[in-house]
């Protein structure tokens, strides 16, 4: 195989695991929706200690599969900051609804996470 044929092959390759790791995003990204669902403030929305402890598990996660932990890190802190402000969105929205209703804008959910 010729160095153009592999470097062709290589790209295949990266396209395919491009759509897979859109595909997990997507999936991560309708969960974190749902979660909204369940904040009604921007504490909750924000939470740092969350954030942190997400950071250091993929950091983790990185090493133990040969990755720079730098590139997970940069990689999920700008995934964090545009999930959270799509959180706020969200909030804010939902917020509006139920002061137009004079409803709570987030139901008790006693027990849940």
């Amino acid at each position: 195989m010729t160095g153009p044929e592999r470097i062709d092959e290589l790209r295949v390759a990266i396209d395919a695991l491009d759509r897979q790791i859109i595909a997990l995003l997507a999936r991560r990204t309708a969960i974190v929706r749902e979660l909204t669902e369940f904040k009604n403030d921007e504490e909750a929305v924000r939470s740092p200690g969350r954030v942190e402890q997400v950071i250091e598990k993929v950091r983790g996660l990185a090493d133990e599969q040969g990755m720079p932990a730098g590139i997970a890190e940069a990689v999920y802190r700008t995934l964090i900051a545009e999930l959270t402000d799509l959180q706020m969105e969200r909030l804010a929205a939902r917020r509006a609804t139920a002061d137009r209703a004079g409803t709570p804008p987030v139901a008790s959910h006693e027990g849940s996470p």
